[in-house]
């Protein structure tokens, strides 16, 4: 216990002196980092039945978010003229940006006001949205119609894409938080790869896109079934005094923890709660927003997730997944919504390898190694669609006929390209609430969210003009000079979370962008682990339980938590 104590003052020394560094820019930050390793009998390192059923619930927003973004990509070209005219390369991009711009909405709205109504009434809004954008595009008969369609269901799919990963980072245990994430993450591309099967089934059927896009009801009214089992987040509930029912969900998710160990958890979630409480009893809308971006330790982990989502926007794959089949068209495959399934299916596979991956080798450890991925990718793409195009001026051409060897190597730049996105940006994207401390976890995942479909919406009107005007080599080496910005901006700017508490990285940007830091903390852990480890070594694991539970009652009941109500009176007075 001595080792134990010493460890624990190693883990405040770190803190103290980071403060004691930095107490002009750290006035609002002067609590003491969170160690849940401490927690000896902490049970959150073990999935329980309940926890996968939640998981799985929650994540079928991000089934819906990919099927809704990806259904446009194949349903286009089989419109025809169903909607009065045949539909111009413009038409298509304003119909396919309908989605982005709603999802602006969606996710700057329905973000702010998750602390207000909570993350379970907000993905239910979400998928009522869904409901309706989707009944309102298979009915329609003139292309306003379909637009604003569009743009209802984007409404629903940035209420989803910024929700349901923060529902699941509140509730996921740490040691496998981001496998917990990833699956929301692995659901998006799951929803676009059977987007593009079944459009590529649906080819020679009548009013076949009207079917694709009516059969988006389904997940969401599955969704909205479950919902009635789903818990409020625990933080949450704490945010609305509703103590017992975060007590409640705690119980479920951590099912076989000591009562003593619940207690504990609630009190430290208590604490971090009054950080937010504190900011919108004493500050205004506006002195709130000067706050968050006056303040180094709030705007840096906005810059850190925000800038995530632009450079994974701007990298061009979400241009090459909505005009898949426009583009596998051009290149002349037979069935082009069949070429869609290629950078859907390569995506989800390695999206999955990058989720398995993701809390052992790291966020940051996994851009740093498959961006250079996505990077050759795109160099192939550039000389690929060079030679391709050599006999066409530059430009693809529908009316000439490729060799089949030159389409091949495109194929293969594209897949080289979407296997490193896959495993990279493609879910690491959608951690970006675990980046965020409580008081500013809504407002900043709303603006990460928001800057992503902004940049979306840069991508998704531009492509096909960008493919005639800048030609296809052109285009691609531009999306190249976006993914080496984004990997110095990685290298920078994007510390590593894995290991670490929710609580504890919000502590990481006190002291710049937090590289060293979170190095620094995540040792400081693994000696914690360590010496329990050999504290325990001569002990069963049957007795090492029994033991835990005998004395959880005198470990956690008396153990203080951050005192946090203490510290916080400073946080208005520097506005």
């Amino acid at each position: 216990m001595v080792k134990h104590n010493e460890a624990k003052a190693d883990t405040h020394h770190i803190d103290q002196r980071k403060a004691d560094n930095n107490e002009g820019d750290q006035a609002d930050f002067s609590l003491a980092m969170i160690d849940e390793n401490l927690v000896r009998a902490e049970n959150e390192d073990k999935l329980t039945v309940y926890l996968c059923f939640l998981i799985l619930a929650a994540a079928i927003a991000g089934f819906l978010f990919g099927y809704d973004t990806a259904v446009v990509g194949v349903a286009l070209p089989l419109i025809g003229t169903d909607l009065g005219k045949e539909l111009t390369s413009a038409d298509q991009e304003i119909v396919t940006a309908g989605t982005t711009i709603g999802a602006i909405f969606g996710s700057a709205i329905l973000g702010a006001f998750a602390d207000k109504w909570g993350r379970k009434w907000c993905i239910t809004i979400a998928d009522l949205f869904f409901t309706v954008g989707a009944v309102l595009i298979a009915c329609s008969y003139s292309l306003p119609q379909i637009i604003v369609g569009r743009i209802v269901l984007g409404v629903g799919v940035g209420g989803a894409a910024v929700i349901a990963p923060m529902y699941i980072t509140e509730l996921a245990p740490t040691a496998y938080r981001g496998r917990c994430i990833g699956v929301n993450a692995l659901f998006i591309p799951v929803g676009q790869v059977i987007a593009d099967a079944i459009g590529a089934g649906v080819q020679d059927m009548k009013n076949g896109w009207r079917f694709l896009f009516a059969l988006g009801v389904v997940p969401s009214a599955i969704q909205l079934c479950l919902m009635h089992w789903l818990p409020e987040s625990p933080r949450v509930s704490i945010l609305k005094g509703r103590i017992e029912k975060a007590r409640e969900a705690m119980r479920k998710v951590y099912k076989d923890a000591p009562e003593a160990q619940i207690d504990f958890k609630v009190r430290v979630a208590e604490e971090y709660v009054a950080a937010t409480t504190k900011l919108q009893r004493d500050l205004t809308f506006t002195q709130r927003v000067i706050k968050i971006w006056k303040n180094k330790a709030y705007r840096r982990p906005i810059i850190t997730v925000s800038g995530l989502q632009f450079f994974a926007q701007l990298s061009g794959f979400n241009a090459l997944l909505y005009y898949a089949g426009t583009l596998f068209g051009l290149l002349g495959l037979s069935n082009p919504a069949l070429g869609g399934l290629i950078p859907s299916g390569v995506n989800a596979l390695f999206l999955f390898v990058g989720m398995c991956m993701v809390d052992r080798a790291g966020r940051r450890g996994l851009l740093v190694w498959c961006v250079p991925v996505m990077i050759a990718g795109l160099v192939w793409c550039i000389v690929a669609f060079y030679y391709l195009c050599k006999p066409t001026g530059g430009l693809l051409d529908t009316s000439h006929v490729y060799d089949s060897l030159n389409v091949g190597i495109v194929i293969g730049g594209i897949v080289l390209f979407v296997i490193g996105y896959g495993m990279s940006y493609s879910h690491l994207a959608w951690y970006q609430s675990e980046f965020l401390a409580l008081e500013i976890r809504a407002a900043g995942s709303a603006v990460a969210t928001t800057t992503c479909w902004v940049a979306n919406l840069v991508v998704s009107v531009s492509y096909l003009s960008e493919l005639e005007t800048l030609t296809p080599a052109g285009t691609y080496g531009l999306y190249l000079g976006f993914v080496v910005c984004g990997y110095i901006f990685i290298l920078f700017c994007y510390p590593e979370s894995k290991g670490l508490s929710i609580d504890e990285i919000a502590t990481v940007f006190h002291d710049g962008f937090g590289i060293k830091k979170s190095a620094e903390m995540r040792r400081v852990k693994e000696n914690l682990r360590a010496q329990w480890a050999k504290e325990n070594e001569q002990t069963s694991v049957h007795d090492m339980a029994r033991k835990a539970k005998e004395t959880a009652h005198l470990e956690f009941s008396s153990r203080p938590t951050r005192g946090f109500r203490d510290d916080l009176n400073s946080i208005a007075e520097s506005v």
